[in-house]
């Protein structure tokens, strides 16, 4: 499936990308490769003395939608992972949420820490940019299930 990006042509086949250069042997299309940063794949490119770089998530997305805009950065046009997995980019597991929702999936969150003063365990839930607190546990599964809970009900992610 051919595409073009920046005015720089591209090719997508069997999640592969190839970039055409206009040599002066004639056109040659050659394997763009992927780097890793933080845990996604991307693609960058250099077109005219101007680097670009895109999220392989986001290609394959709009790749599958060309009526949603690729370039737009904005808060409100995040490609979420369902699975919370960067690393599969099927388009069944992409979805266009804001940047808010694309953090509800985070799996590192633990949603609890050590009070030194207190010598108990605290939970707390981040929502709109607040930190919510739920409460002072003396077992550190009893402030993780809180946060648990808590997600359930704050972090949902409206289709």
């Amino acid at each position: 499936m051919e595409f073009e990006l920046h005015g720089a042509k591209f090719n997508y086949e069997y999640n592969n990308i190839y970039r055409l250069y206009h040599l002066k042997k004639g056109d040659e299309w050659k394997e763009i490769k992927f780097t890793n940063w933080q845990g996604y794949m991307v693609f960058r490119f250099q077109l005219n003395k101007k680097r670009y770089s895109f999220g392989f998530h986001r290609l394959i997305y709009w790749l599958h939608n060309r009526d949603w805009d690729i370039l737009d950065s904005n808060k409100d046009n995040s490609i979420d992972h369902i699975d919370g997995n960067p690393l599969n980019n099927n388009i069944e597991n992409l979805r266009v949420v804001t940047n808010q929702e694309n953090h509800f999936n985070e799996t590192r969150a633990k949603g609890y820490c050590w009070n030194k003063t207190a010598k108990k365990w605290v939970s707390h839930i981040r929502l709109n940019g607040k930190t919510k607190y739920l409460g002072l546990f003396d077992k550190k599964e009893d402030a993780h299930n809180a946060y648990l809970d808590a997600k359930k009900i704050y972090h949902i992610i409206r289709s």
